[in-house]
């Protein structure tokens, strides 16, 4: 696999939890807590890595995640369906989003979300800050 080539699905729930991690820090502990640490910790280290990572093992890792929260009263932390709105355009005077630095994902962050540049909670190897996106920069 090529880097970025995850499969929709797993890309989606990667981005899902990974959006959750950067705007709840404290979700870790509740992960841990759930008994779910060590798959939280496999799971960013191998998305840190430059490394394509096994796509059915990241899905068992969140699966395992998943299913840890869901326990502990947090279903579904790892679903999301992600959408920039209609018409959005180059012309917005700084970035339309941002998205995974590590293209890991389709974690997309709008500006009216955030006033600063978002973290990717996997990328804390590199300076952990989301790259800029606008439709001009496909």
């Amino acid at each position: 696999m090529q880097r970025g080539s995850m499969d929709d699905v797993v890309g989606e729930r990667v981005a899902a939890l990974c959006g959750e991690l950067s705007r709840w820090p404290e979700l870790a502990t509740v992960i841990g807590d759930a008994g779910a640490l060590p798959q939280l910790s496999e799971l960013l280290a191998l998305l840190a890595n430059r490394a394509e990572p096994d796509e059915r093992h990241v899905a068992t890792l969140l699966d395992v995640i998943e299913d840890a929260c869901a326990r502990q009263g947090l279903p579904a932390l790892t679903r999301r369906v992600p959408s920039l709105p209609p018409g959005m355009g180059a012309d917005t005077g700084g970035p339309a989003g941002w998205t995974c630095p590590l293209s890991r994902c389709s974690r997309v962050v709008l500006p009216d979300e955030t006033p600063h540049p978002p973290t990717c909670a996997a990328a804390v190897g590199e300076d952990g800050r989301m790259k800029p996106y606008s439709p001009s920069m496909r």
